[in-house]
C-alpha cells in the first residue's frame, strides 16, 4: 500500500474535488532509479534519482485540462494548487470532437507482487564488483573492450478519481543488464543480456560463461558474408521480442487500425493473418512479465487476445480511439504492456533448435529497427551481436553485418518451428519516467524465407 502520509494527501484531495464539483483524475507516480555504464571496461557513469510526479486531470464535458507537479507530494494545499491549474487548463482547451471517457477504478488493487527490497537498493558498487569481474576473466583472453549498462528500480504507481472510492495501487522492481565485448582489431561485439524481477538472478560466472561459448566461434572463424536473398533465420529472444513490437505496433494499434494505416486494416477478428503457430496475448498475470495490474483510467487489465494460433483476434483501444470510434476501451491507456508469444512444440534448449535448423542464420538481436511502410508491416533491423552462421546443425563461423527488410505477415507465415520454452526479455525504455516493461518469448524462432536486404563488408 502506498505510504498513508501521500495516501491521505491525495484522499484528501480527491475529496476537494468532489466538493468543487469537479471531475477530476489523480495518476501518482514514484520512482527510485540506479543506473551504471561502462565503457572502456570501467564504470563511466554511476548515477541514481528519485522522482515524484502527479498528473492531475480535469474533465468538463468535451473540455480536458491537465497538469504535471513534479515534486514530492507535501501538502493538500500542494494538490489543490495543482488542481485549479488543471482546471484553469481545462477552461482553455479546445473542445474534443468526441465525448472523452472520463476515468473510473472499476475495482480496487494492491499489487506489490513484484516488488524485491534486495533489488531496489542493489548498489552501485555491488553491480560494479560483477562486472568487474566478468571483465577481468574476459579481458586477458583478448583484445576485448567491455561496454554496457546495468539499471535497477523500483516504480509507485497510484490511481484515484472523483468518480468512485476505488484506489489502484502497484509497487514493483525491475532491472536490466546489458554487457557488450567489442574485438579491438576486426570490430565484432558480442552482447549478453539479463532481465530482472529479484536480485540474485544471475551471477558473473552465468554472464562469463555466455561470452566464452560465443569466443572461439568468433576467433577461430572469418566472417561470413551471407547472399542477398530469402534465407531460413532462427531468431533468438531479444530479435523475437523486436518482431513482436513491431507487429503489435504496426498492426494491432485502434487509432491506425480505424484510420486504415495499420498492416491488418482490411482485416476483420477471426481471419487468418499468420501461421498457426503464432499466437500472441497481452497477459499481466503470466509470470515472465511485469504485470501491469491496471491501466492509466483505472481499467482492469486481463488477458487480451491479439493473435490466437494465426487468427486475428482483437484490436487494442485506449480510452480516447474507443471514445472516438464507439468502441469498448480495452485497458491500453499505458506505456507499458505485457506482451507474450506463446511458445511452441519445439525443443527448449538452443543445441536442438540447430540441428532442426541444419542450415541457417542464427540472428539473435535485431537493432535499428524501423518501420518503413506499417499500412504493409514492412520493418528493417541490422543484426549485429551475436550472430552466427548455422552450417549442418551447428554455428561454424560469425556473420558480417546483415540487414533484414521484410514485412510481419511474411515472417509470421513462415515460421518452421517456435521453442516451447519462454524466457524473459526486458524491453523498458531508459527515457521519460521509469516504465517498467518485458515480454516473454519463445527461447528460438525457426523461419523460412526472411528477406536479407543488404550485407556488409565487416561487422
Amino acid at each position: 500500500m502506498l505510504e498513508d502520509r501521500i495516501r491521505t494527501i491525495l484522499l484528501e484531495a480527491r475529496d476537494y474535488a468532489r466538493r468543487s464539483g469537479l471531475n477530476a483524475e489523480f495518476s501518482f507516480h514514484r520512482e527510485r532509479s540506479s543506473l551504471i555504464r561502462l565503457g572502456n571496461s570501467a564504470i563511466a557513469l554511476s548515477t541514481s534519482e528519485e522522482l515524484t510526479r502527479l498528473d492531475v486531470s480535469v474533465q468538463d464535458g468535451r473540455r480536458v485540462g491537465d497538469f504535471t507537479l513534479t515534486a514530492d507530494i507535501t501538502s493538500l494545499e500542494q494538490l489543490k494548487s495543482a488542481l485549479r491549474q488543471a482546471e484553469e487548463n481545462c477552461r482553455n482547451a479546445l473542445p474534443k470532437d468526441y465525448d472523452p471517457i472520463f476515468g473510473m477504478v472499476e475495482e480496487t488493487v494492491d499489487d506489490t507482487r513484484g516488488y524485491d527490497p534486495e533489488l531496489e537498493n542493489i548498489s552501485p558498487n555491488s553491480k560494479a564488483e560483477l562486472c568487474a569481474k566478468v571483465i577481468k576473466s574476459l579481458k586477458p583472453k583478448g583484445r576485448y573492450d567491455f561496454s554496457g549498462s546495468w539499471s535497477t528500480g523500483s516504480t509507485e504507481m497510484f490511481y484515484i478519481t472523483t468518480a468512485n472510492d476505488n484506489e489502484a495501487y502497484r509497487k514493483m522492481t525491475d532491472g536490466r543488464l546489458v554487457l557488450v565485448l567489442k574485438e579491438s582489431i576486426k570490430k565484432w561485439e558480442l552482447s549478453v543480456e539479463r532481465t530482472q524481477k529479484r536480485a540474485n538472478e544471475f551471477s558473473a560466472d552465468d554472464v562469463a560463461q555466455e561470452f566464452e561459448a560465443l569466443l572461439p566461434i568468433y576467433e577461430n572463424n572469418p566472417g561470413y558474408k551471407t547472399p542477398i536473398g530469402n534465407q531460413r533465420v532462427l531468431f533468438g529472444p531479444q530479435a523475437i521480442a523486436e518482431l513482436v513490437a513491431l507487429s503489435v505496433w504496426s498492426g494491432f494499434f485502434g487509432r491506425a487500425y480505424e484510420e486504415g494505416r495499420a498492416f491488418t486494416a482490411k482485416n476483420r477478428p477471426g481471419d487468418k493473418i499468420f501461421s498457426e503457430m503464432v499466437t500472441i496475448f497481452d497477459d499481466p498475470d503470466h509470470p515472465l512479465v511485469f504485470g501491469m495490474p491496471f491501466d492509466f483510467t483505472g481499467k482492469r487489465r486481463r488477458l487480451f487476445k491479439l493473435v490466437e494460433k494465426g487468427v486475428f483476434a482483437g484490436v487494442c483501444y485506449d480510452s480516447q480511439t474507443a471514445a472516438k470510434y464507439k468502441k469498448e476501451r480495452t485497458g491500453h491507456d499505458l506505456m507499458n504492456w505485457d506482451l507474450v508469444f506463446v511458445g511452441g512444440s519445439g525443443p527448449a534448449g538452443l543445441k536442438e533448435a540447430l540441428a532442426l535448423a541444419d542450415n541457417a542464420l542464427y540472428i539473435p538481436h535485431l537493432h535499428y529497427t524501423h518501420l518503413p511502410d506499417p499500412t504493409k508491416g514492412i520493418f528493417t533491423g541490422s543484426s549485429r551481436f551475436n550472430a552466427l552462421l548455422v552450417k549442418d546443425g551447428r554455428f561454424v563461423s560469425p556473420i558480417f553485418s546483415s540487414r533484414i527488410t521484410d514485412s510481419i505477415p511474411n515472417v509470421f507465415n513462415n515460421i518452421v518451428a517456435v521453442s516451447a520454452a519462454l524466457v524473459a526479455q526486458n524491453i523498458s525504455s531508459t527515457y521519460e519516467r521509469r516504465s517498467p516493461e518485458a515480454m516473454a518469448v519463445p527461447s528460438w524462432l525457426l523461419c523460412d524465407n526472411v528477406r536479407i536486404s543488404d550485407v556488409a563488408d565487416g561487422f
